[in-house]
């Protein structure tokens, strides 16, 4: 994963985080003394939680689509 790939998955995730979107973390996962859609978006991340997929566009106008749990992220 980029990490234009990541920025951008942490912010359309922390978004809907924000507009009271259900979580995707455990009961026992959350921390409840940080309740900042960011870090919450960035927990569910580090976990590989989120259900997005990347689509990625290629030189000849085609399309790859992946699931963020086959990137690995480098960051």
């Amino acid at each position: 994963m980029t990490k234009y790939e990541k920025a951008r998955v942490i912010g359309v995730r922390a978004m809907q985080i924000s507009k009271n979107s259900p979580l995707y973390l455990n009961a026992d996962d959350k921390d409840l003394t940080h309740w900042d859609p960011l870090f919450i978006a960035e927990k569910e991340l580090a976990l590989e939680k989120i259900p997005f997929i990347i689509r990625r566009y290629l030189p000849d106008s085609s399309y790859e689509d992946w699931r963020l749990c086959d990137l690995k992220s480098l960051y």
